[in-house]
């Protein structure tokens, strides 16, 4: 760097002084140069030298490591031979074996590496001539004990083998100790070279330090004159270059977009620079921007150069506020033109700096929003409290009045009739209250998945047989904090107002799931993010443009005429929902349909006890699953699944094969099938035609495609059991349980004999049963007092330590409903103790074990 300008003489200085500098510097060079040799020299002889030692070294120690494998063996075969001999066993033989290929192969390796070696070839042909003897001593051994010949083997040259060893021994100490001492010696020869070679590279060092120092000086002697002038340049550069480094800082690193235009001295506005922020809001390089005519920029740039226009004629910024389609969005910007003058004051450029501020426009919106239906909620609640208490006053005088008209038919027909205005007054009381979230909820822990369901019937007959209903649960569904009261009015009125849309007939679909909502989700619902059970109902009807929607949830605003609708059904749902911390969104188009998706929150509690409990195990009990499914990788993990949860699986990979395997006769207790299946026979039909073959039997569907009804019209018929993919084991395990127990009643089988219970639990389980089996009193009553789920109790009367009796009294106080058979091959049970237990003697045939244990289903 210091050299490159000493080559042309610096201004001022005389050429003969130049010349003499330039000879100043060729001694150290030269210097440099012999010592670089001389380093290299040396570098070269030290690692040639070190490698050969390594070489050396390694060699000797493989030749250790060679020898003591070789006597390895050696002992492995002797081992092997004695313990073939003691134990017969043909296993040893193997080792025996490949311990003797091992003793040749080593000795040729041996060989190969001592071949320079005289003594160590000595050595080595008395170790093989032991050796081989020694082989071959143990292989005789072996061949006449295979022949039957003990005492032949045992008495085979007995001295001759541990003389053998001995040898063997001796003489591979004797290799060792001979090449530990070459491998000191070695090593010895390794360390002196390394230190003469430390000694020689320290000497070079020390003339080399004397060199560089001498160049040092001498250049510093040089330079000196030079040092007020580089100075001077350096301070300029580098207040330059921190001048630089600020405008470059905040350039590459704000987030706003910002960009250099080239004003031209013809009029002509091009793209000079832009930074990352620009980059990567409109996808292009600075490279790719760089000089293009603003006018073919985009068809949006005539706006932009109208602006640039007015800031040449004004020299002041100017503040703009547009909105912009950038990468296909619509968003909206602000930006700053600020004009720069070059040195003779002429603009010839213009910095512009734009920032998006389209969310901060949404949120305004949706303040405001919240402002204007925040006002518009008080004063209808105030309005609706206040007519709530008129109306308290004038329904409670007419319930008054109706006990003592009873006799009057005309004035009892009058007040039912204001009874009944009263009534739908109250309801929409109800509903101005709702909407401004003063209504006193009645919250509680809820699953929704069982509400709807038993609101189905309701549904139907409020909406019509031109309203196709369907309804999709998830498995697993978690519970729900809201008021079941209000949950069922804002399903009703979703529902009415999807029947109206769809006037003439179509299709209603509920769908229940669990939900997580993200941050950036739950900030546009207005919701804090979370767990969520997400009710979802949409209809084909005729759907809303976009107009319609922002206004659908506006107190009295409705699309329905004065005699149908009073416009508060929705403003209800909203503030049911919102007084519950939870959100709605609405999704609709024209002539598509509209889907309304509440979000209550999670809660973590169980259902109180008005909902019948899961019962019963989650594992299998040895049933036999029909798997379905055209995707092996699915049909794989299902099937994993399912064994793992203790369930035996036979599967298909279509419909027209597992309808040839059902019609093979084969058992199974479960046909567990996809939804969307290849081939002839497609899933609704193979279910169909299996129910045909086996009546009762249980089928289980199960798909991917479970989302609104505008997409997706060729659903599943009503009543099926679905599985909704991707589904975890527990998911799993409790829909299959759960369809499995309504099919199949259980018997808990008691017998302590094994083979008397064996043959009982085959008998139940071909009379259609699902049999639980224990072998004495305590195991049968921990069944029973589980969750486990138990319909009949088949026990034995002469049990060890409880009588049967007993047992079943204990199992009646547990379940009271429970069903009691005793079997006993000693006449009639005492079950005095037990009403309405039946008795089988033993042996008793299977049709007899039928009718007392009655119907499997």
């Amino acid at each position: 760097m210091t050299a490159e300008p000493l080559e042309e003489a610096p201004s001022g200085l005389p050429a003969a002084e130049a010349a003499g500098q330039r000879r100043a510097f060729v001694l150290p060079i030269l210097l440099l140069l012999l010592l670089a040799a001389m380093t290299a020299f040396l570098a070269f002889d030290h690692f040639h030298g070190t490698e050969e030692n390594r070489i050396w070294v390694r060699h000797s120690r493989d030749i250790i490591d060679t020898t003591q494998t070789l006597y390895s063996s050696l002992q492995e075969v002797e081992s092997d031979q004695r313990g073939y001999m003691l134990g017969a066993d043909p296993r040893t033989l193997k080792t025996f074996d490949a311990a003797s290929e091992a003793v040749p192969a080593s000795l040729r390796r041996l060989r190969d590496m001592v071949s320079d070696n005289p003594a160590q070839v000595a050595r080595l042909d008395r170790l093989a001539a032991a050796a081989q003897q020694r082989v071959a001593i143990s292989r005789m051994r072996v061949e006449l004990f295979r022949e039957g010949k003990r005492d032949a083997a045992m008495n085979l040259s007995p001295h001759s083998g541990l003389d053998a060893m001995d040898h063997i021994r001796a003489e591979v100490s004797e290799i060792t100790r001979a090449e530990t001492i070459l491998l000191a010696a070695r090593r010895t020869v390794a360390n002196r070279d390394e230190l003469i070679g430390f000694i020689t590279a320290l000497s070079v060092s020390g003339v080399a330090v004397l060199g560089l120092g001498f160049l040092v000086v001498s250049m510093a002697l040089t330079n000196r004159r030079l040092a007020h002038e580089i100075a001077e340049r350096i301070a300029a550069e580098r207040a330059q270059r921190d001048s630089e480094a600020r405008y470059r800082a905040i350039f590459a690193n704000t987030a706003d977009l910002l960009s250099v235009i080239d004003v031209g001295l013809d009029g002509v506005f091009r793209m000079a620079e832009v930074n990352p922020a620009y980059e990567r809001a409109t996808g292009s390089t600075s490279q790719q921007l760089h000089d293009v005519d603003l006018r073919y920029l985009s068809t949006e740039s005539v706006t932009l150069i109208d602006y640039l226009k007015a800031v040449i004629a004004s020299g002041q910024p100017s503040f703009t506020r547009d909105r912009l389609t950038i990468n296909g969005q619509r968003r909206v910007w602000e930006s700053i033109l600020v004009p720069v003058r070059n040195s003779l004051g002429a603009i010839d450029r213009v910095l512009s700096s734009s920032r998006d501020v389209t969310e901060r426009e949404h949120a305004q919106e949706q303040l405001r929003r919240a402002q204007r239906m925040e006002a518009v909620g008080h004063l209808t609640g105030g309005v609706a409290h206040d007519f709530n208490n008129l109306l308290q006053v004038i329904r409670g005088n007419l319930e008054l009045l109706a006990s003592l008209v009873e006799t009057n038919e005309a004035a009892s027909q009058r007040v039912k009739n204001a009874l009944h205005g009263a009534n739908r007054a109250a309801q929409l009381t109800r509903q101005l209250l709702a909407f401004a979230r003063r209504q006193p909820l009645e919250p509680r822990v809820v699953n929704l998945g069982r509400l709807v369901g038993d609101m189905a019937e309701m549904l139907r007959r409020t909406l019509g047989e031109s309203i196709e209903i369907e309804t999709v649960l998830t498995g697993g569904l978690w519970n729900t904090l809201c008021d079941p009261a209000q949950v069922e009015s804002a399903i009703l009125n979703l529902a009415i107002n999807a029947r109206d849309a769809m006037n003439g007939g179509g299709r209603l679909t509920i769908e229940i799931s669990n939900a997580s909502l993200d941050e950036a989700y739950a900030r546009g619902a207005e919701v804090e993010p979370g767990q969520y059970v997400q009710l979802a109902v949409s209809d084909t009807g005729s759907g809303m443009d976009a107009v319609t929607l922002s206004k659908v949830f506006e107190p009295f605003f409705t699309t329905k005429t004065e005699e149908k609708g009073t416009g508060l059904g929705l403003s209800m749902v909203y503030g049911f929902v919102k007084q519950s911390n939870g959100a709605v969104q609405i999704y609709s188009e024209l002539g598509q349909g509209t889907t309304v998706k509440i979000y209550l929150p999670r809660s973590r509690e169980r259902e109180p006890a008005y909902t019948a409990p899961v019962t019963g195990t989650l594992r299998g009990r040895s049933e036999v699953i029909l798997v379905v499914e055209d995707d092996d990788m699915v049909r794989a993990s299902a099937v994993s699944m399912l064994r793992d949860l203790g369930y035996a699986c036979i599967h298909a990979s279509d419909g027209d094969s597992a309808l040839e395997m059902i019609k093979t006769g084969v058992k199974f207790d479960l046909l567990f099938t996809d939804v969307i299946m290849p081939g002839v026979v497609k899933s609704r039909d193979l279910a169909n035609e299996a129910q045909r073959l086996r009546p009762g039997l249980p089928v289980l569907f199960t798909s991917g495609y479970t989302e609104n009804a505008i997409v997706h019209h060729g659903r599943l018929d009503e009543g099926v059991q679905l599985l909704s993919k991707p589904y975890s084991r527990e998911e799993l395990a409790r829909k299959i349980r759960g369809v499995l127990k309504d099919s199949r009643r259980v018997v808990l089988v008691v017998e302590d004999d094994p083979l008397v219970r064996m043959s009982a639990v085959d008998m139940i389980e071909a009379l259609g049963f699902s049999p639980l089996q224990a072998e004495d009193a305590p195991s049968a009553l921990k069944i029973l007092d589980s969750d486990e789920r138990v319909d009949v109790l088949f026990t034995d009367v002469g049990l060890p330590g409880m009588r049967g009796h007993e047992l079943a009294a204990l199992a009646r106080e547990l379940r009271a409903d429970l069903k009691v058979v005793f079997a006993s091959g000693y006449g009639e049970a005492d079950d005095s103790a037990v009403p309405g237990a039946t008795h089988l003697g033993k042996p008793y045939e299977q049709d007899e074990l039928a009718e007392a244990l009655g119907s499997p289903e």
